[in-house]
């Protein structure tokens, strides 16, 4: 499977050139085992991309940011490489219940702002939202890559966090 193959898997329609593939792309290139394991992961459907009712949610947010329009630029002008921590909180506001993971990747050592590997992903539904490889894994295939946990955070427990997933949330807001 080339590599166009293997990205015809993850994008999706609507988004095949956002600059957010970029570090994924990187890796595919450079590491042959990294891509057996995304390639034997796509085969038996334990990794995909974002799904068009993620884009969707993520499309709908309100943003605090008077700089960005939508938090789908985010993604289009790759600014998720190296912020995997600010993405990763983004895109939970649009999940109902999810836990964020915090540890190494070390795949990603040495790319954008990942000097050591350190890494930031959601856990939901029994998946990993990674939004640096822009993939979503099954939890129990993620070890095939190497995530390494060293903490994980509930935000549905901080009173900050759930008034900002409102806010972020709320339709009747005016978006511009």
């Amino acid at each position: 499977m080339s590599i166009d193959e293997i990205l015809k898997h993850i994008y999706t329609a609507r988004y095949p050139n956002f600059k957010c593939y970029d570090t994924l792309k990187e890796l595919l290139q450079k590491n042959e085992q990294f891509k057996a394991i995304i390639i034997e992961g796509i085969k038996q459907n334990k990794i995909w991309g974002f799904d068009q009712e993620l884009w969707e949610k993520l499309d709908k947010q309100n943003l605090r940011s008077p700089k960005v329009n939508s938090f789908i630029d985010v993604f289009k002008d790759g600014y998720n490489q190296g912020y995997c921590t600010v993405c990763a909180k983004q895109v939970s506001y649009s999940l109902d219940t999810c836990e964020i993971c915090g540890g190494i990747l070390p795949i990603l050592k040495g790319t954008t702002n990942c000097p050591e590997g350190n890494h930031t992903w959601i856990e939901y539904q029994n998946a990993i939202i990674d939004t640096t490889l822009m993939l979503v894994i099954d939890k129990e295939y993620s070890k095939q890559l190497g995530y390494i946990e060293e903490n994980r955070y509930n935000p549905n427990n901080d009173r900050i966090y759930s008034a900002t997933k409102e806010f972020t949330n709320d339709m009747t807001i005016k978006r511009r």
